[in-house]
C-alpha cells in the first residue's frame, strides 16, 4: 500500500485486515477468512454480524489497520426522512398520533 495515495497494490489479504469495497467505500469490514486459494475473501461487514464472500479484485486495504474499527461516514439524509432512535422506549396510547404508521 502506498502512503501518498491510499492505493492498495496488494494481491492478498490476511485475516484481521480492514478492507473496503472498491465500488462503494461505505461498505467495509474485516477479513475473517478466504477460499479458492485467495480468490474470494470472507469479510465481516462493520456494525453487523453478516459475513460476505467478496472477490479479491473488488476489495482493497483501508488506511486504518489496527484493532479499532474505522469511523463510518454518515450518509446525508433526505428532507422527507425522519430519523428514529429505536433504542429509546416510547409509550403509545390510543390517542398517540402515528400518522397511519401503526
Amino acid at each position: 500500500m502506498t502512503d501518498d495515495q491510499n492505493i492498495c497494490d496488494c494481491e492478498y489479504f490476511s485475516e484481521g485486515d480492514w478492507v473496503e469495497s472498491k465500488l462503494n467505500s461505505s461498505i467495509f469490514g474485516i477479513v475473517v477468512g478466504e477460499s479458492d486459494f485467495g480468490r474470494y475473501y470472507h469479510v465481516q461487514l462493520a456494525d453487523t454480524l453478516e459475513i460476505r464472500a467478496m472477490h479479491g479484485v473488488t476489495i482493497r486495504h483501508m488506511d486504518v489497520q489496527q484493532d479499532e474499527p474505522p469511523v463510518a461516514t454518515k450518509q446525508p439524509v433526505d428532507d422527507n426522512v425522519i430519523e428514529v432512535d429505536f433504542t429509546k422506549r416510547r409509550t403509545m396510547t390510543r390517542k398517540t398520533k402515528t400518522e397511519g404508521a401503526a
